[in-house]
């Protein structure tokens, strides 16, 4: 089959994570034997709006409207030069008209539009999942949102690369605990208290080092809306008037003042975390890192509304199977989801409170026999059942291509 794609949210790999999706669909997409023609338009003057669901200005709005006519135009030329039998994106409303879905369609292509942030910003995606013939969700409980919004959702969960995350034979295996992962949410209350009950623990990822402290940094201007600088003045003066006008002035002002008490105790723990931080994973080096440790964890929550402050909610991630396919012993956050992926306690390990997070954590350094046979387990069964290629083929019988 002949795939038209639009999924990378910037030509430059280094911003709105521009290689990520290309190189976790295409390897996949090209081993079952599909043609790739993927867009050459570049998301990223809609990519730098698309935190904005709603309310669009003019000048943004415009340049959806350039950035959508060039990808259809894109789309009919390779249409007439070979029949395409697919069109595959992930855009948020800011990133393509959702009228141009039914342009599309009127060429006789199927579409289907992927997001992974269903759980707690699908309000970021929701016209343009209601437009498009399919929208793929990764996350199962989601599904209730795209219905209400009108669309046609698909279950396919996310997987991983066996060629790129894959046991690394001759590194030394220390008996230590890594995360990998950018500094969100609570990660940083959990990660404090592992550090505090003695784990020996190592931190890679962005955010963990240092906190920005706020400036009187001016506001920029894009496309008709200020956007102030993140981490400045402004930016939080900016945010607080968005949740007084979301949630109104006396459950604003509650939460205002749960966000000021939250980021003040986060900055009492940046010191504890910076100390175990390591900076990224070096470019290309992400297994070799992960055959470094002798454990691996994960933190799973998300804001549910997607801001500071609102409940918290653990859902599956591309880390639940990337790091089990480099022969890992993986500890994560336990939800009924992550059950449908591993036989819990043979192939991974899972927790519930922070108290069984740690002595889980210390508890699979301490009993390696255990730790030597979740890696086995996990790998196998990552192996066998995770990867694109496995969730590409599901997503094409599930929409009956």
């Amino acid at each position: 089959m002949r795939i038209f794609t639009a999924v990378r949210h910037a030509r430059d790999p280094a911003l709105f994570y521009g290689g990520l999706w290309s190189g976790n669909f295409y390897p996949a997409l090209r081993a079952l034997g599909h043609e790739i023609v993927e867009s050459q338009i570049d998301l990223l003057a809609t990519s730098r709006f698309m935190h904005i669901g709603a309310g669009f200005t003019a000048q943004e709005l415009e340049a959806r409207a350039r950035t959508t006519q060039a990808i259809i135009d894109e789309v009919t030329r390779a249409h007439r030069e070979k029949s395409i039998g697919l069109f595959l994106s992930y855009f948020y409303n800011a990133h393509f008209d959702p009228a141009g879905f039914a342009q599309l369609r009127a060429l006789g292509i199927p579409t289907v539009n992927f997001y992974c942030n269903s759980i707690y910003q699908f309000e970021l995606v929701d016209a343009v999942a209601a437009a498009a013939d399919v929208s793929w969700h990764p996350e199962k409980e989601a599904r209730a949102s795209y219905l209400a919004a009108g669309a046609r959702p698909v279950w396919v969960q996310m997987g991983a690369d066996p060629e790129i995350y894959r046991p690394v034979d001759g590194v030394e295996r220390q008996a230590r605990v890594a995360f990998i992962g950018q500094r969100y949410a609570d990660r940083d209350r959990w990660l404090a208290a592992a550090i505090d009950a003695g784990l020996p623990l190592d931190i890679y990822g962005a955010g963990w080092s240092s906190t920005r402290e706020p400036s009187a940094a001016p506001s920029a201007v894009y496309l008709g809306r200020s956007a102030p600088v993140p981490g400045t003045l402004p930016s939080y003066l900016d945010a607080a008037r968005q949740v007084l006008r979301r949630d109104g002035a006396l459950r604003g002002a509650a939460r205002l003042v749960r966000q000021w008490r939250y980021r003040n105790a986060t900055r009492r723990l940046a010191p504890i975390v910076a100390q175990a931080a390591k900076g990224s994973v070096p470019e290309g080096k992400f297994a070799e890192t992960v055959a470094r440790y002798a454990v691996h964890i994960n933190l799973s929550n998300v804001w549910a509304d997607g801001r500071p402050c609102s409940a918290l909610v653990p859902h599956v991630r591309l880390r639940d199977f990337e790091i089990p396919m480099c022969r890992a012993a993986y500890l994560t956050a336990h939800t009924a989801e992550i059950e449908d992926c591993y036989d819990i306690g043979k192939e991974i390990e899972t927790y519930r409170s922070r108290d069984e997070f740690i002595d889980k954590a210390h508890y699979l350094l301490s009993h390696e026999a255990h730790a030597a046979r979740l890696r086995e387990a996990g790998y196998a069964r990552a192996r066998a059942d995770h990867t694109w290629a496995r969730r590409m083929a599901l997503l094409f019988d599930r929409i009956g291509l």
